[in-house]
């Protein structure tokens, strides 16, 4: 399993959940806060504040790319401030609710559930 933390303009953060969304019915949860970023703008020195939006996404390794080529097509302006994606290995999940672990615990963005 994979958490990828993506850091978006605040306008965009919707529609970026919306697109991973509609990927499937049983999207995985997305946790979005407000976060101040400090950083050096294309050709500057002093270090600059800014605020963006901070998205955290549990998926399976398989669903990465996937969730990661999303959210780069909708929060990409092209324009210095559009944010960055970082991915890390998430090493245990558990569901709270029912003591689910790992996989199991995490939502599958991609697969279609079943019909009934």
């Amino acid at each position: 399993m994979k958490q990828i933390k993506a850091y978006v303009r605040p306008a965009l953060v919707d529609h970026v959940i919306d697109m991973i969304e509609d990927q499937s019915a049983d999207s995985p949860g997305v946790a979005a806060s407000e976060v101040r970023v400090y950083g050096h703008p294309e050709d500057t020195n002093p270090m600059e504040r800014s605020h963006l939006a901070k998205l955290e996404i549990v998926v399976r390794e398989e669903e990465v790319q996937g969730v990661v080529d999303i959210i780069l097509e909708h929060a990409q302006t092209g324009h210095s401030g559009d944010g960055a994606i970082y991915v890390t290995e998430v090493v245990e999940a558990i569901r709270i609710r029912n003591g689910e672990r790992d996989r199991e615990a995490v939502h599958s963005v991609f697969e279609k559930p079943d019909s009934v």
